[in-house]
């Protein structure tokens, strides 16, 4: 049973972020549910008051042009971007890490926003935004304004965002040519198959194929939040990726880790995801220049 609660439902941003304003930390924002109905359930949190902003349909869109790139509403559900033709054939380690989350059920009203916002260490879809670079657009009633997404996150389950603040579209930057990237995990065989490493590789290639110009690698479930390897990442920027360069950089992003349990075994599988995320980018990228 849940200890009683008051009922809000906002029908437009603007009232929900009225209503935020005036609750300020009484309040808890309900999008899809699977996160916050289960921490109410375990006793974990006793909000006086959930504000449903789930049927505003103004935060549930995904659109692509070539000038701004991707904008995903935060409402946008992990069943919706993993089905999207757009996200599947643009950025399809996005659509693969909405696919991983749960059950068909849990990928049906969980969004998007909702796994950013719950901000655990081990959440799928953040590693994949980590190195698509994707920016945050927060809006309060003191305005807008857009982060980006490695500067959201500054403890476990604690984010930047303010009480009286809803997360409201996430930003992809257009991607460039002769690009590609792939979401590599294992999973922790437990109740709720949490991601024990989560490993996403972004690379953008050289005109000639031959050299990695640029790469991005985001990680999860490694540190108390997840974050960018922009170690490893300079390691790999500006050379020609082969099998002993790999072996190499798959030290150095071990290094990157801080994993609180299992600490060998994640570091040993970080290196090794990270190899497997880079061979299977690389590959995507021979795969459209011949």
């Amino acid at each position: 049973m849940f200890k009683p609660f008051h009922y809000v439902e906002p029908k437009t941003l603007e009232e929900a972020i009225q209503v935020l304003s005036e609750l300020g930390t009484k309040a808890k924002v309900l999008a899809g549910g699977t996160d916050l109905l289960v921490m109410m359930k375990r006793k974990v949190i006793y909000p006086e008051y959930i504000v449903c902003i789930k049927n505003i349909r103004e935060l549930n869109y995904i659109k692509f042009d070539e000038e701004s790139g991707f904008k995903i509403g935060a409402l946008s559900t992990h069943s919706e971007i993993a089905d999207s033709s757009i996200i599947r054939s643009k950025f399809d380690l996005l659509a693969t890490a909405c696919k991983k989350v749960g059950t068909p059920q849990i990928r049906n009203m969980g969004t998007i926003g909702g796994n950013i916002c719950q901000a655990g260490p081990s959440q799928d879809t953040i590693p994949s935004l980590l190195a698509l670079n994707a920016k945050l657009k927060l809006v309060g009633s003191g305005g807008e304004r857009v982060i980006p997404i490695d500067r959201f996150f500054i403890a476990p389950f604690e984010t930047v965002l303010e009480g009286k603040e809803l997360l409201t579209e996430i930003q992809i930057p257009t991607p460039p040519l002769q690009s590609g990237g792939c979401y590599k995990w294992i999973t922790k065989k437990s109740m709720v198959d949490e991601t024990l490493v989560g490993v996403a590789v972004y690379i953008v290639a050289d005109s000639f194929a031959e050299i990695c110009g640029e790469i991005r690698i985001g990680l999860s479930s490694v540190a108390p939040t997840p974050f960018r390897a922009r170690k490893a990442e300079e390691y790999l920027r500006g050379k020609k990726i082969d099998l002993l360069l790999l072996e190499q950089v798959a030290k150095v992003v071990s290094e990157e880790t801080k994993p609180r349990s299992l600490a060998d075994y994640r570091r040993k599988m970080t290196g090794v995801l990270l190899k497997r995320a880079v061979e299977e980018s690389w590959e995507k990228i021979h795969r459209t220049v011949r």
